[in-house]
């Protein structure tokens, strides 16, 4: 994959040469270069691959966002399937975790949400959150199921996983509200 065409090349040596890189101003030449009006189209310019990219991993982020909705809006049901000794067919299901790769991709998009004050630069790091609850939600899901196993198994044991995949779930879900009203 080529971003650079060889008269953007040339401009970069060129600005390169002229500004002197070391790596302490590497990145006040990489943002004056990005800024230059002479190689602007070059640097700036969007790889239509990776904008297709882009709008599948944020629908992707949107169709998380409403199955975990789903999920959290019959929350009571999804406790009782979690718990119960035979998965309820009609209970919500967990959806898939969705990669930290895809929020990788689309920090470069986040803009600052000042209602839930949220700031463009925290992206990452509220992704790493998300993980870390979405994990978790899949963690105690898996025990409430494994619960009544074992000599120590019980239904008790199976309901305060539940509740705890539950509590997680919910707080999946807020973080990744927030990521996607950042991704808008």
């Amino acid at each position: 994959m080529r971003l650079f065409t060889a008269s953007a090349c040339f401009c970069l040596c060129a600005t390169a040469t002229a500004y002197s890189i070391t790596s302490s101003n590497r990145r006040q030449f990489l943002e004056s270069a990005a800024s230059s009006t002479l190689l602007a189209p070059f640097v700036v310019a969007s790889n239509p691959a990776l904008a297709a990219d882009n709008s599948k991993d944020i629908l992707l982020v949107q169709q998380r966002i409403a199955e975990l909705k789903a999920c959290t809006s019959q929350l009571t049901l999804f406790q009782q399937s979690l718990s119960a000794a035979e998965p309820m067919e009609d209970a919500p299901k967990l959806p898939p975790q969705i990669s930290f790769k895809v929020f990788q991709s689309l920090s470069n998009r986040a803009n600052d949400v000042p209602k839930e004050n949220f700031e463009a630069d925290d992206f990452l790091g509220l992704a790493a959150e998300y993980a870390e609850h979405a994990g978790s939600a899949r963690d105690f899901s898996k025990l409430a199921k494994m619960g009544r196993l074992g000599e120590n198994g019980s239904e008790e044991v199976a309901v305060f996983y539940a509740k705890k995949a539950a509590e997680e779930t919910k707080e999946t879900e807020k973080i990744l509200k927030v990521l996607g009203l950042a991704l808008e």
